[in-house]
């Protein structure tokens, strides 16, 4: 995230995985994980996988676009970047599947100037489908895309505010830079200042430091871009122009499907991460979430050979004894529940009192009322999608089931009055009202009187932003999943006042937590070339947001998926949030 900007141009990063997971820690059916194979027999021969055969991807619903600039974070992205859209990085496979990793660069971009420009070289040899060179100018142009505002109307845009781009207000009264894509000739000039190309070398200025920045660029946002495939069809979304090992065999039918084959152009000695080890992929979509478990169960014909990033029911993980289990994954989602504590409310203004909250929270029932061991594990940090949420450990005091009294006597020492008003506002859901009755019992138990106001889902952001809510609500539901695994993709998103707090509302920091030290850790992270000093500054400033009671996590979320039984070496992506493309096989 970027510092120092108004909110207007940061608002909306992120603001679409609120709601949504899209990463999860690594699930393997191999059944000597630890992700519940209960002794039932491989699911596939033991051994090196090999090349050859067709996968079957079951998609429940339709898939929105195949555009990179226009897809966000999520399933059907990384199915892209995995099969036909190469970036300048990506994730890497196995034990290194949270390490950002050279793809279409040489490297992982060299930073100058305090990271505020960064230049990546293009490998010699990288093709499209068509047997054209992968250029610098189509890594520009796909970027200069996500400037078009008629016609960039999803995906992610931290081009838009990280470049270095004169801006300008707009007649709503945003700060917008003023480029608006590849046909603004007037303004051609401030982007080619912002992102140049000498030969094969593309050079980034941005306005302010950002050692994340090859993790940015793995976002499907910075995937090159031929202009040529660029046309006013109704079907261009849909269109693939293909840098990676396959290619759509034929146009892609909406609600339907397609089949993506080999791309004969895709060189494997210049993708160090993709193995592409079936030789066709055969995506078929518009089917029923029930539909796809259902065929995945049955194993009929070649659903065998499947694979699908719709979650089964945590039912499922009882049923032993039928070779079911070692088809099983039970990966993290990436999703963190927290509860966002009101810094402006006069309740929540005594420190005391938060620490009383944090106290008597138990995440047990939490967890419990959300689903049990099928919906997550109880946690304390809301970094918790950015390593392994098994080796977040509790604050000194804090247990899973909170402690209630030892809450009360700290509350009755501080000499605060009991009980103690608390309103806590959430998003509607029948599992929703489970869990937060559940919360409310503890925190009674230490001396609130709790007040619950739930809102419908679809409602729920869009009430808590308005300014009114800082004088509504003590405590705010929230989740989230960072677009990349740092505490940069987190931290500042949710509790940098400085990019979200204006007289329109809080933005994402929906608590109006503003603190001095907070904001001046987050710079310093920002200015930490070093990644092991970076990730500690990250943690102290994590530290203090907890200590000053801003936030308290509640659960890593987890979720189920089922594959066939002739899939082999099955992973779930850490950071991709499905069955990694990149190493699957079915031989």
């Amino acid at each position: 995230m970027v510092r120092g900007l108004t909110r207007s141009l940061a608002v909306g990063v992120g603001a679409a995985v609120l709601a949504a997971g899209a990463a999860a820690c690594t699930g393997s059916s191999d059944p000597a994980s630890t992700q519940g194979a209960l002794g039932a027999a491989p699911s596939a021969a033991t051994g090196q996988p090999q090349r050859g055969g067709s996968l079957e991807v079951l998609v429940a619903g339709t898939v929105a676009t195949w555009d990179p600039q226009l897809m966000y974070v999520g399933p059907e992205a990384f199915f892209a970047q995995r099969t036909f859209a190469r970036g300048l990085t990506a994730y890497g496979t196995g034990a290194h599947q949270r390490d950002v990793e050279a793809d279409l660069a040489t490297d992982t971009g060299t930073p100058s100037n305090g990271a505020r420009t960064w230049t990546f070289t293009l490998r010699p040899g990288v093709t499209w489908q068509d047997g054209s060179p992968i250029t610098c100018e189509d890594v520009r142009h796909g970027v200069a895309r996500t400037f078009d505002r008629r016609t960039h109307v999803g995906g992610t845009n931290y081009a838009s505010f990280l470049l270095d781009i004169p801006t300008q207000v707009t007649p709503e009264g945003l700060e917008k830079p003023v480029y608006s894509g590849p046909a603004d000739t007037a303004h051609e000039a401030d982007f080619e200042r912002a992102v140049s190309c000498k030969g094969s070398t593309i050079t980034f200025r941005l306005r302010d430091s950002e050692p994340d920045f090859p993790h940015i660029v793995a976002l499907p946002e910075f995937a090159p871009r031929k202009a040529s495939a660029d046309t006013k069809s109704d079907k261009a979304s849909y269109a693939v122009m293909s840098s990676g090992p396959y290619r759509l065999k034929a146009p892609w039918v909406v609600g339907t499907g397609g089949t993506f084959v080999r791309n004969e152009h895709w060189d494997p000695r210049s993708d160090p991460i993709r193995q592409a080890y079936p030789d066709e992929i055969r995506v078929t979509s518009g089917l029923g979430e029930q539909t796809v478990i259902q065929r995945l169960l049955n194993q009929q014909d070649d659903d065998a050979y499947a694979v699908s990033w719709v979650q089964a029911s945590p039912t499922l993980r009882n049923q032993a004894g039928t070779g079911l289990q070692t088809r099983l994954t039970f990966p993290y989602t990436g999703n963190v529940d927290y509860l966002a504590v009101n810094m402006r409310s006069k309740v929540m203004a005594n420190p005391a009192v938060r620490k009383a909250l944090a106290l008597s929270t138990n995440r047990a029932t939490y967890v419990t009322a959300t689903g049990g061991e099928g919906a997550g594990t109880p946690t304390w940090s809301i970094l918790s999608p950015t390593v392994d949420p098994q080796s977040v450990n509790p604050p000194p005091g804090e247990g899973v089931e909170g402690d209630p009294e030892g809450a009360r006597r700290l509350l009755k020492q501080a000499g605060v009055k009991l009980p103690v008003p608390l309103r806590v506002v959430y998003a509607r859901s029948v599992l929703g009202d489970k869990a937060y009755a559940a919360l409310a019992a503890g925190w009674q138990r230490a001396g609130f009187e709790v007040e619950l106001t739930s809102v419908p889902a679809e409602k729920y952001y869009e009430t808590i932003e308005k300014p009114t809510s800082v004088d509504s609500f003590d405590v705010f539901r929230g989740v989230w999943t960072p677009d990349w695994p740092s505490a940069g993709g987190v931290l500042p998103a949710l509790f940098d006042s400085r990019i979200n707090i204006d007289s329109s509302g809080p933005g994402q920091d929906v608590g109006y937590f503003s603190s001095a030290t907070v904001n001046a850790l987050i710079d310093k992270a920002d200015v930490t070339a070093d990644p092991t000093s970076r990730a500690k500054v990250w943690e102290q400033a994590d530290r203090t947001l907890r200590d000053e009671g801003g936030y308290i996590a509640l659960s890593a979320t987890k979720a189920l998926y089922l594959h066939g039984s002739g899939v082999r070496s099955y992973e779930d992506h850490a950071v991709g949030g499905i069955v990694d493309l990149a190493t699957v096989a079915v031989r």
